[in-house]
């Protein structure tokens, strides 16, 4: 078997002794040639596009799972197998892509601002010596967040409704701009707040776990990563925190969805436990990860790709 090729590798996590007995974890940050901020978003924005594209259908799933509230007694989907051959039996295979093209018209942006904000925050936020501490990772991480957000919420709130009418006849259906017209800039902005308690923490979780996950499996004695060990750093970084914002997901999908009955976050936080238990808001966290894993994986194999191309220029 031939090994997958090595991709440029950002040196393991070192430790710095200050003054006092407490280590902190650091992460050297070695860029050959340094990238323009602009080639950074160009590079973030292809890289999301393609793990969109290729993890969209379980989106789709996801969005509906969340979305389903009981009617006499029962749910509609007893789960995600049952729910993807629903939408497949209603609305055919173009079904689970219903939606993607304005989400893409917003991946584009979103994904170029989170993966490039992250790194030029991670560049500024390093020391002389190209370390940077577990904390400011976490920190470059919340200002990816806050950036990814805006452009987040009237994209998600476009598709999550695009997504909900599968059930619809065909004359009942809107098209993405007419949605987008119907809310109007106050609507595209309905659920901001939730959008943020979901990105912020996520992308806090997110960047610091997988820059620790790469280095730790990055081969031991050339420092360097193969593509497998990317994909799998950002797999299970992606899916630890995808289920720990879950509740934040469910929250934001339901105050999206169109005729939604809730006031605000509290309101729908009362009203989903009151209607189907605590653990309804963990709805859909199977599918999440199932999305954010391989997303965030393919994602990132695409940026790094990409960046060492760059850096070779």
């Amino acid at each position: 078997m031939t090994s997958t090729a090595p991709l440029r590798h950002l040196p393991p996590l070192k430790r710095s002794l200050g003054s006092s007995n407490a280590a902190t974890a650091t992460r050297s940050l070695q860029t050959p040639t340094a990238i323009p901020l602009h080639l950074k978003l160009a590079v973030g924005g292809m890289a999301g596009a393609v793990g969109m594209v290729t993890t969209f259908p379980m989106d789709i799933v996801k969005t509906h799972l969340q979305g389903q509230t009981r009617t006499g007694g029962q749910l509609m989907f007893s789960g995600p197998i049952h729910c993807f051959r629903h939408i497949v039996a209603t609305d055919g295979l173009r079904g689970l892509y219903r939606g993607l093209p304005p989400t893409l018209m917003g991946v584009l942006p979103e994904k170029a601002i989170k993966l490039a904000v992250n790194e030029q925050l991670r560049e500024n936020f390093a020391d002389a010596n190209g370390n940077i501490t577990m904390s400011k990772q976490a920190l470059a991480g919340a200002g990816a967040g806050c950036a990814q957000s805006i452009i987040t919420n009237p994209v998600e709130i476009v598709k999550i409704r695009l997504q909900m009418q599968t059930s619809l006849p065909m004359a009942e259906r809107q098209t993405a701009m007419e949605i987008a017209q119907s809310l109007g800039v106050r609507g595209v902005y309905k659920g901001a707040g939730v959008c943020f308690m979901r990105d912020v923490p996520y992308a806090v979780l997110f960047f610091p776990s997988y820059a620790t996950l790469r280095d730790t499996w990055a081969d031991k004695s050339t420092g360097k990563n193969s593509i497998l060990s990317i994909v799998a750093a950002g797999a299970v970084a992606g899916a630890g925190a995808a289920s720990i914002c879950t509740p934040a997901d469910v929250i934001k999908t339901r105050l999206q969805m169109k005729g939604s009955p809730y006031t605000g976050v509290v309101d729908c936080v009362r009203k989903i436990v009151a209607a189907n238990g605590p653990m309804a808001l963990m709805k859909g966290a199977g599918p999440r990860m199932m999305v954010q894993a391989p997303l965030f994986g393919i994602t990132l194999v695409a940026f790094e790709l990409q960046k060492k191309y760059m850096e070779s220029l």
